[in-house]
């Protein structure tokens, strides 16, 4: 058994995996003690009990798995080491854990932090979601948003918080990081598979303090499942999906965890590939099923403890998605048909290599996380005027991101604490564009932007009252934004490099009401630098677009734990301002550029909940209503007033079901359906893109059966078999018109095996 330091938690989870043991707490605060390091053979109770020696605790059994942890008698020692005996007649049942948020940067309790997150377990991603990336994550989430270009390729928004439909220079709204490591600044969505993951963590509204840049709408974190330092183990999973119309796909994966050096060196490596077939017919060409998509790739992480509460983790991550063709089609052929003269195939090749070093003094923790990743992103459309003559229009992008964070906290049971941190972030972005004939065509115009940006950050928990706390923040961030033109010299005077100091402040104020009822209050700031952009037409020239800003104001309230009772809910209003918005757009031709289209403003509201009627029966619901409007758009863009910024769905979402029934002969069976509503939003900014979108539901459910290590599963998505449209773009250069269709996959079934070894 190893267990590494860290605090009761974080470390907790990793024990009971080890020993098959279920822990629960009476007070959620002791999930911020600080643990030691537990190495050596011990039965469960002895493991329990070393794991929380010396701190205010008592560790009461339940029954032969259960236990409880609990605070120790006032004017009592800390507990023995070995437990209390099980009691003579049956006791309650232990609660369950409070989920911990990490993207926090300082653990804090959920369902007690100030502000909007969401968490999904590990254990509720199944085979089939872990396939399917970020898309497993909006089917659970109404606030998260995406353009629906296909995988590889999208824009992901978190409440609202949406610039335009198009991919070009602009920096994401959403930031996204594998584990410490960030993975975007200015490219679309990577859409990581989540296999072997423990967590997937969504912070709401901007990030501005711990973030800096590029941290709009929100984070989204993917947590791995982290190194076992003395266990080997392994998992492995294959499906074959069968698609009502189309063609269809499968899925490999496979994961092994190896002790080199048991409790000092271990390794975890994971690999997949996914096959999704197409769907989409090429009428003007004669093919079926043009758009197959295709995904491999896999990570690994090496981690080494040498000691004295040190570790240190090297990780290493690829994938490579390759899109054959583009999956909209087009009114007024027959659904799923569309008519191109040539092919327009995606390709996203992300590579990611980090190292994470830390060191714990009992509450006290230094880390630092350094990482590096390289990004090409290529994209082909139909340029074509007739079929005599066919034209490409070829888009790449390829982008070298190193960051590097290294920070110093403290926390401690009662929520307060600090932190302290220098974050340094280098983006070098080139892209560039291609007009001709296949398959060299000639390039017509690119641009260079480089980021170098520094910052130094600090926030701060103190309690005010003993059911108050407040935290207070703030970010410096110094900016050198360097642009080039690549292939012409830019008309007119431009101020291609220049320097941006910003000063992010936040602050936020929770209130324990009771022992299941919170709330909190929050400010919190963000904002993108600028950059170059072109703009390709007959005055082809570079044109400057300036950073943009956004500031969020607050309030919300939750009831109940998540997971644990009867019913748990949450409840959350805010209010946006949004200064000089970013958009990547198109013009009446489809040729891309990039503007400021003015200042906005967005109200949300949002709301989720759950209830366990009995206890393998769990339903829950969220619906997430926002109302955006471009209240003083920029020069060029006055017809714009008052109107809905794009991408933005009044009204979302979502009803959950999921079950689970013992079944004799040590047999199990689960199951989840999901519906999920996404409401009407437009395309995009000015006359040739107020095109309307949305308004469908998505349907999906799954049974699984499981004996020991072994696991059957049978999933269904589209169950309706719907082919309403989820987008309305495609092809930028005919979108105009009117008669792009994104729509859903069509039925899928997929049935998989998985086995643990």
């Amino acid at each position: 058994m190893d267990v590494s330091a860290g605090t009761l938690g974080r470390m907790l989870p990793i024990l009971a995996a080890q020993t098959g043991i279920s822990v629960g707490f009476t007070d959620p605060t002791l999930l911020m003690l600080p643990t030691r390091r537990l190495r050596g053979r011990y039965q469960a109770g002895e493991a329990l009990a070393r794991l929380v020696r010396g701190l205010p605790v008592r560790v009461v059994r339940i029954d032969a798995v259960t236990w409880r942890i609990e605070p120790a008698p006032r004017g009592k020692s800390p507990p023995p080491h070995r437990p209390a005996p099980p009691p003579p007649a049956p006791a309650e049942p232990a609660l369950a854990l409070d989920i911990v948020i990490t993207a926090s940067k300082r653990p804090a309790i959920e369902r007690t932090y100030p502000g909007s997150a969401f968490v999904i377990g590990g254990a509720d991603l199944s085979a089939v979601h872990a396939g399917q990336g970020t898309a497993a994550v909006l089917a659970r989430l109404p606030s998260l948003s995406s353009t629906h270009l296909g995988p590889g390729r999208n824009k992901l928004f978190i409440r609202g918080v949406a610039d335009s439909s198009f991919n070009g220079p602009t920096q994401a709204t959403v930031g996204q990081y594998l584990g410490e490591i960030r993975l975007n600044y200015n490219a679309p969505d990577p859409d990581i598979e989540l296999y072997d993951v423990r967590a997937i963590e969504v912070l709401e509204g901007p990030q501005g303090t711990l973030y800096g840049a590029g941290s709009l709408g929100g984070i989204m974190r993917i947590v791995p499942e982290p190194v076992r330092m003395s266990d080997w183990s392994g998992k492995a999973s294959a499906g074959l999906s069968l698609a009502s119309r189309g063609q269809g796909g499968g899925d490999l994966a496979g994961m092994v965890n190896a002790p080199i050096l048991p409790g000092t060196i271990g390794l975890r490596g994971m690999a997949f590939h996914t096959v999704a077939g197409g769907y989409i017919d090429d009428v003007g060409r004669g093919l079926r099923n043009v758009n197959r998509t295709q995904s491999d790739g896999g990570r690994a992480a090496l981690r080494i403890e040498p000691g004295n509460d040190w570790s240190v983790e090297l990780n290493g991550a690829i994938q490579n998605i390759a899109t054959a063709d583009g999956q909209y089609a087009q009114r007024p052929l027959p659904k799923l048909e569309r008519s191109n003269v040539i092919a327009q195939p995606f390709d996203n090749d992300f590579l990611l290599a980090g190292v994470t070093i830390e060191k714990s003094w009992g509450d006290l923790k230094l880390l630092s996380a350094n990482g590096a990743v390289r990004h090409k992103v290529e994209s082909i459309y139909d340029f074509s005027p007739d079929a005599a003559h066919p034209t490409a229009f070829v888009q790449d992008n390829r982008i070298a991101l190193f960051t590097s964070e290294n920070r110093l906290s403290r926390h401690r049971p009662d929520g307060t604490g600090w932190l302290v941190g220098v974050n340094v972030v280098h983006d070098q972005e080139k892209l560039t564009r291609a007009l001709g004939a296949l398959p060299d065509p000639p390039r017509i115009q690119g641009v260079s932007n480089a980021a170098t940006q520094g910052a130094l950050f600090a926030e701060g928990t103190l309690a005010l009252r003993r059911n108050l706390l407040a935290t207070v923040g703030g970010r410096v961030e110094v900016s050198r934004l360097v642009g080039e033109a690549l292939d012409q010299q830019p008309i007119g005077e431009i101020d291609a490099k220049r320097t941006e100091v910003t000063v992010l402040p936040s602050l936020a104020l929770q209130w324990t009401l009771s022992g299941r009822a919170t709330a909190y209050a929050r400010y919190q700031e963000g904002f993108r630098a600028g950059g170059l952009s072109q703009t390709i037409a007959a005055n082809a020239s570079i044109a400057r677009f300036t950073g943009d800003s956004l500031a969020l104001y607050e309030i919300g309230a939750r009831l109940g734990r998540p997971g644990a009772g009867r019913f748990d809910a949450s409840a959350s209003l805010s209010y946006v301002r949004w200064e000089t918005i970013q958009a990547d757009l198109v013009d009446m031709g489809g040729l891309p550029y990039t503007a400021n289209i003015g200042n906005g403003r967005i109200f949300s509201a949002e709301a989720r909940g759950a209830w366990r009627p009995v206890r393998r029966l769990s339903i829950d619901g969220a619906i997430a209503f926002n109302d955006s409007r471009l209240t003083t758009p920029a020069a060029g863009f006055e017809a714009e007033e008052a109107s809905d910024l794009p991408n933005i769905a009044r009204l979302s979402g979502r009803m959950g079901l999921a079950y689970s029934l013992p079944l004799a002969s040590r047999w199990a069976l689960s199951g989840a359906a999901n519906l999920r509503y996404i409401g009407r939003s437009r395309l995009g900014v000015g006359p040739e893109l107020d095109l309307r979108q949305g308004g469908y539901f998505e349907t999906n459910a799954g049974v699984r059966l499981v004996r020991g290590r072994l696991g059957l599963s049978i999933d269904m998505d589209n169950m309706l078999n719907s082919t309403a449209s989820r987008f309305a773009l495609g092809n930028p250069f005919d979108v105009a018109k009117g008669l792009q269709v994104v729509p859903q996959r069509p039925r899928t079934l997929r049935i998989g095996v998985d086995v643990d070894f």
